[in-house]
């Protein structure tokens, strides 16, 4: 048997069960899903069919879901798939040497801005999705358009919603919202209410749940207080991880926004004296730690850290003053983790 390298030692792992779907048990050693095959094996929800149909219950005037608000903020967001390079450069700039794995693009899925109707589209799909932003008393009008072969959603955390406007699969009981067909568009209303302001996500939670957010279908999302300024130096990273179960790639890869390896994940840069914020997010299976080399901040308990754990669909916000100059690293501090690509470069001049 030939010997492991650092990265492949790393990989190693027991099956994992992933999800059940259609009477399906999805685990890690199974092989590449077909999502979209998967897909036809689930029935049309009664209130879906009929809406498809123009028949049963009605569904509420979109005013109707609003309160007054300060201001309406508007997106036209798609759901597609499209071709994703996890590693670009094919090199670990962290330890300097090349990633051997020949293949590192496979078949994704990305949200995708598009001006008013969606008449053009604003950004390539990309993963994670397009920043959808409020302030307190907003209200957030979201059309959604599904371009991809299975049924997918777009369901927020933290910010106000009625139950029609979940965006989730719930079997017999679901709204036309928790299952958007393909090539089908559904319009979400959320409200910013007070107490709702944060750092939080959006993502697929239709019935293929998790496997569409497994291939990149979630994007960050920001309630800011009234008044509030943004700070000048803004960085939103969702740590997530990509595997063969949705890739058909040999390796396994842990990321940040899509990608794997300083200098293919997001190099950050900010100056010395700007307020900078860093909204931190995860979405897979797995507890993650950021880490920012040179820095501490305080925490909302008054405690001051340099490292905060953080599990699946957690969120948070860590926010200081700029004062120490270099190239420093970002990074989970699982060291499986960091070691398979969870890592990026922090430049401040």
């Amino acid at each position: 048997m030939d010997p492991l390298d650092r990265r492949g030692f790393l990989a190693l792992g027991g099956a994992g069960l992933i999800c059940t779907i259609a009477g399906h048990q999805i685990t890690t050693d199974g092989g590449q899903v077909d999502v979209e095959k998967l897909a036809k094996e689930v029935p049309v929800p009664p209130k879906v069919a009929a809406a498809e149909r123009g028949g049963g219950e009605p569904r509420r005037e979109l005013a109707a879901f609003a309160t007054s608000s300060s201001a309406v903020r508007e997106y036209w967001i798609a759901a597609e798939a499209m071709n994703w390079n996890i590693v670009p450069t094919h090199r670990d700039q962290m330890m300097a040497e090349k990633v051997k794995e020949g293949k590192t693009t496979f078949k994704a899925y990305g949200y995708r801005p598009y001006s008013p109707g969606f008449k053009s589209p604003l950004a390539p799909a990309q993963v994670p999705g397009p920043l959808i932003e409020a302030a307190v008393g907003d209200t957030v009008i979201v059309h959604f358009r599904n371009k991809t072969g299975s049924p997918v959603t777009m369901h927020p955390h933290g910010i106000f919603y009625a139950n029609e406007m979940d965006g989730t699969y719930k079997g017999k009981w679901t709204d036309p919202g928790g299952f958007v067909q393909t090539n089908r568009t559904f319009t979400y209303v959320w409200e910013a209410r007070e107490g709702t302001e944060g750092t939080w996500l959006y993502h697929d939670h239709g019935p293929m749940d998790p496997l569409p957010v497994f291939k990149g279908l979630f994007g960050p999302l920001v309630i800011r207080k009234p008044g509030e300024v943004p700070p000048e130096a803004e960085f939103f990273l969702g740590f997530h991880s990509w595997d063969p179960t949705v890739t058909g790639l040999k390796g396994n890869y842990a990321c940040i926004n899509g990608h794997a390896y300083a200098g293919n994940t997001p190099t950050l840069e900010a100056t010395t004296g700007q307020r900078v914020a860093f909204h931190v997010y995860g979405m897979d299976n797995f507890f993650h730690t950021f880490h920012l080399h040179g820095h501490r901040w305080i925490e909302p308990d008054g405690r001051i850290a340099d490292t905060k754990t953080f599990g699946p669909a957690d969120s948070f916000r860590v926010e200081f003053t700029e004062d120490n100059p270099g190239r420093w690293f970002y990074h989970c501090h699982v060291f499986q983790h960091l070691h398979m690509g969870m890592n990026g470069w922090y430049i401040v001049s």
